[in-house]
């Protein structure tokens, strides 16, 4: 049976494929557009998924006339007309199969946790048709639903997206740069009794949003609140106060929601989430500390990204009632290019010299100080480049750090992430628990003394947490390998990650971008399957 999950809009777009209950691929819009999402989204431009359904074609021989079923949280009529617009064809609307936003989220969560136990299921956006948030009890493959946040209360994602206009950025875009500017605050007592009478717990739900216009009563609870409480006071606190206290309040309200949870289903200990709100790896972290769970499973594409393979998933389970929870062996589901693709065109028009790529001698230009782009098989679904879309550097050295930085345009208070050899991970940090989940970067942990100011561009400078990636021999054999010999040579099993892309674009997807970056001397080389390539320097290899 093969399914296609598929998303349009203004926010997240892209399409996903899976058969009798294998990811075939899952694909982002905005990756082929070169168009990030949320220049869109503010623009309100409604976009459809075609250059992902013309990449499936092209790339996996997508045969659309042999597509079961086709899935989405848009209602069905919609997204017949998103099939119409396209010009896919003539599709039976019976075969058009609507999933809720949250349940998708739920499905992402869920069925790849492989959590074989009772799993606490737990979505939480800014909203996504009629909730915000939604709760399930997961067991033995089903998913049973417990109550939600609807649209008529107040909404944990909306409430962060408050906190990152008010210290100055741009709300349902720039959140991840608050998690980072916290850890350098302090707790500001005004900030600290304005957000909590924004927002109150009422049990596992949210206090009801008394506005006109749904979801907007939080902005005005929170301004009002705040300037009534500051009076006539000078404020001499700082953006860095606002975000850290705005983080804590945040944390706890939600931590409040989590142990209510557990006391209703007291001997349930483990927890799989996603949805925007859990983009929020210091959240994430303070859930997986809490005494009573045992394991947390972050879904990798936990935002809307993740909704087309998400529906999917959740269809291939109506039709298939034995389906249970899988493991991930990774997020590498976008599209790749051979050697024959990437061509000589490239290396003799761009005037690129090339060497054969081994991993010996790409951790011997690491260990040299280089900025390594890598661009190695298929592209990774959600917001994390777990080492194929990567651009990779060493770790002891603090310039790296600020030269890096530069080259990307980037302004975030986070450091970047560290990738680390499975067997070592847990003598450099703190992975008591959640090891799967730390495969896709989707955490925080602490960084172990002994070694926080051995590796300071990958560790925060105050909290000494660190969103770490564990590399496993199967999960990227490339990449581990890359790490093994750079660790020969330091004898530091580590390797800093980040996006392979500038600010505000999104991760590259074709090799004419990887190549761009390399001629722009946003890396220094560029690793493409089988070959480094470096700007021409004299005679052509």
């Amino acid at each position: 049976m093969k399914i296609l999950g598929l998303s349009a809009g203004s926010h997240s777009c892209g399409i996903s494929l899976i058969e009798n209950g294998k990811v075939i691929f899952s694909l982002e819009e905005e990756r082929h557009t070169r168009v990030k999402v949320y220049k869109d989204f503010y623009s309100n431009y409604f976009r459809y998924p075609q250059k992902s359904i013309y990449e499936a074609i092209n790339k996996f021989n997508l045969d659309l006339s042999t597509i079961d079923y086709v899935t989405s949280y848009y209602p069905k009529h919609e997204v017949k007309e998103f099939w119409e617009r396209l010009n896919l064809g003539i599709f039976p609307e019976q075969k058009f199969v609507f999933v809720d936003h949250h349940d998708s989220h739920a499905g992402t969560a869920y069925y790849m946790s492989g959590f074989d136990n009772d799993t606490l299921v737990v979505t939480m956006d800014a909203s996504g048709g009629q909730y915000s948030a939604k709760y399930f009890v997961g067991s033995n493959g089903n998913l049973e639903y417990i109550d939600g946040i609807d649209i008529t209360r107040k909404s944990f994602g909306h409430f962060y997206a408050m906190l990152t206009e008010f210290v100055g950025f741009k709300r349902l875009k720039d959140e991840g740069k608050i998690v980072g500017m916290a850890a350098h605050g302090r707790h500001d007592t005004i900030s600290y009794q304005a957000f909590n009478e924004c927002i109150k717990i009422d049990g596992i739900l949210t206090d009801k949003d008394q506005s006109d216009v749904l979801l907007g009563q939080i902005y005005v609870d929170f301004y009002s609140s705040y300037f009534k409480k500051l009076g006539s006071k000078v404020f001499f606190g700082t953006k860095a106060d606002i975000a850290h206290t705005g983080q804590v309040v945040f944390e706890e309200k939600i931590l409040e929601v989590f142990n209510n949870l557990h006391n209703l289903y007291p001997n349930i200990r483990k927890v799989a989430v996603a949805g925007g709100v859990f983009a929020n790896v210091k959240l994430n972290k303070r859930i997986n500390e809490l005494y009573w769970v045992d394991e947390m499973f972050v879904a990798p594409p936990m935002g809307d990204e993740g909704c087309p393979l998400g529906c999917a998933l959740m269809v291939h389970k109506m039709f298939t009632p034995d389906f249970k929870p899988f493991r991930l062996d990774n997020m590498f589901m976008g599209t790749s290019f051979t050697d024959a693709e990437v061509g000589e065109h490239y290396w003799n028009v761009h005037k690129f010299s090339r060497e054969l790529f081994t991993p010996e001698l790409a951790a011997k230009y690491l260990a040299e100080g280089k900025i390594i782009g890598v661009f190695n098989g298929r592209y990774e679904h959600g917001p994390r480049a777990l080492g194929n879309r990567s651009i990779i550097g060493e770790v002891t050295n603090p310039e790296t750090y600020d030269k890096i930085n530069n080259k990307l345009q980037r302004n975030d208070f986070m450091p970047f992430a560290p990738a680390v050899m499975e067997e070592h991970a847990d003598t450099i940090f703190n992975v008591t628990k959640s090891r799967y989940t730390a495969e896709f970067m989707t955490m925080l942990y602490d960084t172990r003394p002994e070694w926080a100011d051995k590796i300071p561009t990958v560790v925060h400078p105050v909290d000494k947490t660190a969103r770490i990636q564990i590399v496993t021999k199967t999960s990227n054999p490339t990449f581990y390998k890359i790490l093994d010999e750079y660790n020969k040579l330091t004898n530091v099993p580590v390797l800093l990650n980040t996006s392979f892309n500038v600010h505000e674009e999104p991760i590259v997807c074709h090799p004419d971008e990887a190549f761009k970056h390399l001629e722009n001397n946003v890396v220094d080389l560029l690793i493409i399957n089988n070959f480094i390539y470096r700007k021409y320097e004299g005679n052509i290899n």
